[in-house]
């Protein structure tokens, strides 16, 4: 089983938990569970064929990242990133678990960080502040919980999709 965090151009973060066994992958994108099998190369370069749960569906990639589906679907991916799976984790455990995470929606520095570990949050409280530009961003809570782990420093620099706090 692999697990991966996929971010969009517009910022949106999902987990996808995937499972490669034969012919069929089994991918889990939250409470959504998809039997997909590859079936070959398209018509075009960069065109792949799948059958997600029964039914046939093309992917053509384009050279900036963005994915069109069916021809008129699309969406344009910013980062993947794998992330690591200890023998026995149940996906639903890891999804959960990173759902606590915070991570930095742009490119900047930390500037000043207004938390500390074991500290109650509310969700919408701000957290931190990363400066981009010479302008401030304030980042909130996307959750109620207790800062478990601040992963970052004042002054530290910061890419988009950085894991910047852990709240449970």
């Amino acid at each position: 089983m692999k697990l991966v965090r996929v971010q969009t151009e517009l910022g949106d973060t999902y987990i996808i938990a995937y499972d490669q066994k034969g012919e069929i992958d089994t991918v889990k994108i939250g409470e959504k569970e998809l039997k997909v099998k590859y079936l070959g190369n398209g018509t075009r370069e960069n065109e792949y064929l799948f059958e997600i749960n029964g039914e046939i569906y093309s992917a053509f990639i384009e050279p900036d990242g963005t994915l069109i589906f069916n021809n008129k679907e699309f969406l344009r991916l910013d980062r993947i990133i794998e992330l690591p799976v200890k023998e026995g984790e149940r996906v639903e455990e890891l999804i959960r678990g990173k759902e606590g995470e915070v991570v930095s929606p742009l490119f900047g520095r930390v500037v000043k960080i207004r938390v500390k570990e074991g500290d109650a949050v509310n969700k919408g409280q701000p957290l931190l502040s990363i400066e981009a530009m010479k302008a401030e961003t304030v980042i909130s809570s996307p959750i109620s919980g207790i800062v478990q782990k601040i992963m970052v420093k004042e002054g530290q620099g910061v890419k988009k999709g950085d894991v910047l706090i852990i709240i449970k």
